[in-house]
């Protein structure tokens, strides 16, 4: 019985561990191939970011990890849908991946109610001056997920 018991990590390891292409576990190829626009109850959205280091003179030994703000933005600039969220962030830097979920959400006021900004803290320590790929995952109200990418995004860093 305890044999079979220490096996089960490993089933449930090697189960989870899949190249196919799902919004849920999607591979470093299928993050790469994720749409810069999708269209959600008729409204297309895309995704804006910002993403840097802070390496200003008392900082961390090395500046600060990776800090990423993504906009997912209502291209028709009415207000942003209530069905829709980000719940999951992955950037992808040559072949690395970082993932991670969203530390917060943040209201911008309202010159931005067209936008869903989320914030991302604790990531490596790219760049700065780098190019990285950004993809977030949607998630509807009615469970569908989608993935949403911002291709060729630079790493800035505050001096």
């Amino acid at each position: 019985m305890l044999k079979k018991l220490a096996f089960l990590p490993v089933l449930f390891f090697v189960s989870g561990c899949s190249d196919s292409f799902s919004p849920d576990r999607p591979s470093l190829e299928g993050l790469l191939s994720a749409p810069e626009e999708v269209t959600i109850d008729g409204r297309k959205l895309t995704l804006e970011t910002y993403l840097w280091r802070d390496l200003m003179p008392g900082v961390e030994s090395g500046g600060s990890s990776l800090l990423a703000l993504v906009r997912v933005t209502a291209v028709d600039q009415l207000l942003f849908p209530s069905t829709v969220d980000a719940d999951r962030l992955w950037i992808v830097y040559q072949r690395a991946i970082w993932e991670t979920g969203f530390s917060e959400t943040i209201n911008e006021g309202s010159y931005r109610q067209h936008q869903l900004s989320k914030m991302a803290r604790g990531g490596p320590k790219w760049g700065p001056s780098v190019y990285v790929d950004v993809i977030v995952r949607i998630v509807h109200i009615t469970g569908r997920r989608y993935l949403l990418r911002a291709a060729r995004q630079p790493i800035g860093a505050a001096y």
